[in-house]
């Protein structure tokens, strides 16, 4: 009866450690996984990007614009976490929504258009948004294709 009842403290002590982990694992959706799914959206070749202004107007981009943008913001956009957001959260934004995969999966990069000392964005994926960085490209390359901005 010893034997039995040790083996069922290990296997308990067994499962409380991978519920743990599996737990802990699952808090770790961060903007990284959002900028994941948009490296894998690029990736397969076949995806839609459109522009919304600051005035609401959404115009989709196609040919050269479409690829270099995707490609822009998935090579430069990186995970901005624990950064404090709140003072370029009143710039001026323009989101571009990167959509493709099977089924479809849609990313949202939004660029707080701040100038010179724009660096902020926000990414969503799967119904969550997450603070990212190094938009500054971002911008500069819509301001680049005829999006106003604050440049």
């Amino acid at each position: 009866m010893k034997k039995s009842g040790f083996r069922a403290l290990i296997g308990l002590v067994v499962v409380v450690i991978v519920v743990i982990l599996v737990y802990q694992n699952s808090g770790k959706n961060t903007a990284e996984s959002g900028i994941a799914a948009l490296q894998a959206i690029v990736e397969t070749g076949e995806y839609t990007v459109a522009v919304t202004d600051e005035s609401g107007e959404k115009q989709e981009l196609d040919g050269d614009s479409k690829t270099m943008l995707a490609e822009l913001i998935a090579s430069t956009v990186a995970d901005a976490s624990g950064e404090d957001l709140s003072a370029v959260l009143e710039n001026p934004q323009l989101l571009v929504e990167v959509t493709g995969g099977d089924p479809a999966v849609t990313v949202g990069v939004t660029v707080y258009d701040a100038g010179e000392e724009t660096n902020f964005g926000m990414i969503s994926f799967a119904d969550k948004t997450y603070p990212v960085k190094n938009c500054g490209e971002v911008l500069n390359y819509l301001a680049e294709i005829g999006f106003a901005t604050v440049r």
